[in-house]
């Protein structure tokens, strides 16, 4: 198949901040919640620099506070917001399964014989939820595998991201950490011990593949 393979970017943003990010869905930078574009690997985001493709997805308040009693059975971290648009002029993309494909950063609550933590997962069109909170078990689980269907879909609920303008962007994605008390102390995740990472599959075409394979009536 000729043309160009799609760019997708995945912009993390601020659930602390309660200025929508709607209109500037596609501009790194360009709305108050914008944090960073994610990235693969153990890299600090460049706060000068918002389009670079550095920073990781991170999921904040994962600590246990033992002084305050009773102590919960479970820790769930912040809220952490997602979403994918294209950057790459003439190509599109639909079908997008979002699941996590590695999520040995988890062993640590195993090899405690306690109940394996696990990533909590909503998305939710346009609508923007700052200071959310999602409570173990109020939401479904981001699968371990690659879902029978679509699961992420464009902000307006139509199946694909067929330009780069906010219309495009894709709904909002909010995931967070479920942990269970007893979880040994340390650093998990990609930056620390065991790996913690997502995978999106997805389709994808292009000008040139239109105009090569497409219908011409």
């Amino acid at each position: 198949m000729s043309g160009d393979f799609p760019f997708i970017r995945v912009f993390s943003w601020d659930t602390d901040e309660i200025a929508s990010p709607v209109g500037n869905r596609t501009t790194p930078g360009g709305a108050f919640a914008f944090k960073n574009i994610v990235s693969s690997g153990c890299s600090t985001a460049d706060g000068n620099s918002p389009a670079t493709t550095s920073g990781v997805l991170m999921f904040e308040e994962t600590q246990f506070d033992l002084t305050n009693t009773p102590l919960p059975s479970h820790l769930e971290s912040k809220v952490a917001a997602i979403t994918f648009n294209v950057a790459t002029s003439g190509t599109a993309i639909s079908d997008l399964r979002l699941f996590v494909s590695d999520d040995s950063a988890f062993q640590g609550s195993a090899d405690e014989g306690l109940d394996r933590a696990f990533v909590q997962f909503a998305a939710s069109g346009s609508f923007w939820a700052y200071s959310s909170e999602m409570p173990s078990g109020a939401v479904e689980r981001l699968p371990l595998v690659v879902p029978a269907i679509a699961n992420v879909l464009r902000q307006d609920g139509t199946a694909g991201l067929v330009g780069e303008t906010d219309a495009n962007s894709s709904e909002f994605v909010y995931l967070n950490l479920v942990i269970p008390l007893g979880t040994p102390l340390g650093s998990y995740g990609v930056c620390g011990s065991g790996l913690l990472r997502l995978g999106l599959t997805f389709n994808y075409w292009c000008n040139d593949f239109i105009l090569e394979f497409g219908d011409n009536g």
